[in-house]
């Protein structure tokens, strides 16, 4: 059987072709930069609109040879066509949107891709229920079989390299144009391979057919592939959005944590404790602030513990009884470093617990030997109370009250006075 081509359906498929592929080159890249829920929606989605784009060139170019007879498809095999474009599809986005594409990728790629394009292409072919049936130049089938693995490599290879290229809009449309035709050679080979009988019919029970099969479908695919990359621009201006205002936070949480935590520590430093001290102070609704307490606790031979043991262990030690005193630390309190050797410790009362009691558990804590790096150190600290409102009602008040150290805790410890004195003193 004799057919021509319809030239405008010729250039049909062709634009087609190419928009698949720049979709491909986009769409890979945006599957690329993305993660976890957002780059398997990508990845589905493209496939979905990928795979119907390549089905949908199948369909123009078929309808664009123009046969002497009413041409209409199985619904069933035209189905299985779709279903291999979109495997086609979803294979190029899954390998281009590597991190990295290996010489066997990109050769098994190519085989699978390409024996994909040979299905869809032939099972549009089989969808037709000829009768007779089709014969084929098996040469010729060879020769597009080979066409698509060729195309398959050069598309995984091209899509892979534009991707990363900054401003790659040029030459991402040098490559979909190029790409596109050599999709079109691909399906237009294999169309060739093809020998059609004369007088031959397709099957009455075949259900798709009309028009709409020819430039509608086209012009639908590529409207539709045309609001996905809209849509995948706009993801990816709100994804930059979305870095740089996750970047503003992080900058700004660094320069708050610069300003107001210890970096050996982690623990809040002076600065931060005068202004939750002072918040502590301020009256509520015109109701006097709660009594607390106010706990200061001095590294004694801090010096000579850095000539002996060095400044990154001694580090290590603060962080570790650091972090063992916050563990016992009620809601409301707060420890603090205040200088190189000098912890304080806000205590709030609760019911549950008097500012006495809350005091004696700090000493204690304190006087228990440090665990670090399987040694037991026996630090010796100096402690001092103050309490609100009996030794003072300002910040500096209390600190300075509470930093007249009373007694010694740990190691070889004694009073640091005549007598021992309570956790808060007569007061």
């Amino acid at each position: 059987m004799n057919g021509t081509y319809d030239l405008a359906l010729l250039i049909a498929s062709w634009c087609v072709a190419a928009s698949a592929s720049y979709a491909a080159l986009s769409l890979g890249g945006r599957i690329a930069q993305s993660n976890g829920e957002r780059e398997r929606f990508w990845l589905c989605g493209s496939t979905l609109v990928l795979g119907t784009a390549l089905w949908a060139l199948n369909i123009v170019g078929m309808t664009a040879f123009k046969m002497p007879m009413t041409v209409s498809f199985d619904l069933a095999l035209t189905a299985l066509s779709w279903l291999s474009a979109l495997a086609v599809a979803g294979l190029v986005l899954y390998v281009i949107s590597r991190r990295r594409l290996s010489a066997a990728s990109l050769a098994g790629g190519a085989v699978l891709i390409g024996a994909g394009l040979s299905l869809t292409h032939y099972s549009g072919l089989w969808a037709l229920r000829l009768t007779p049936g089709i014969d084929y130049d098996l040469v010729l089938v060879g020769v597009s079989a080979a066409i698509a693995a060729m195309t398959s490599a050069v598309l995984l290879f091209t899509c892979f390299s534009v991707r990363q290229m900054p401003g790659a809009m040029p030459a991402r449309i040098a490559a979909s144009l190029v790409i596109g035709a050599m999709l079109c050679a691909t399906h237009y080979t294999s169309l060739s391979a093809v020998r059609f009988a004369p007088h031959a019919l397709c099957a009455a029970g075949n259900l798709l057919g009309g028009a709409w099969m020819g430039l509608p479908l086209a012009l639908i695919n590529i409207g539709l592939l045309g609001a996905v990359l809209l849509l995948s621009k706009m993801d990816a201006l709100a994804t930059q959005e979305r870095s740089r205002a996750e970047m503003q936070r992080n900058e700004v949480e660094r320069v708050r944590r610069m300003a107001y935590y210890d970096a050996v520590t982690g623990l809040p430093n002076r600065s931060l404790f005068n202004e939750t001290l002072l918040r502590q102070l301020i009256s509520v609704n015109g109701q006097p602030p709660r009594p607390f307490g106010v706990v200061y606790v001095e590294l004694r031979g801090y010096r000579a513990l850095i000539e002996k043991l060095g400044q990154d262990r001694v580090n290590l030690l603060l962080r570790t009884v650091a972090e063992q005193l916050s563990q016992n630390l009620r809601e409301g309190d707060l420890l603090a470093r205040l200088s190189h050797d000098g912890f304080v410790c806000l205590l709030r009362q609760h019911g549950d617990r008097s500012l006495e009691t809350a005091a004696a558990q700090v000493s204690a804590r304190f006087n228990l030997p440090v665990q670090c790096e399987s040694q037991t150190f026996k630090l010796v600290w100096g402690i001092g109370c103050s309490r609100f409102p009996d030794n003072g009602n300002s910040t500096q008040a209390l600190i300075r009250s509470a930093m007249k150290l009373q007694q010694e805790v740990g190691g070889e410890a004694r009073p640091a006075r005549r007598e021992a004195v309570s956790a808060f003193g007569a007061a």
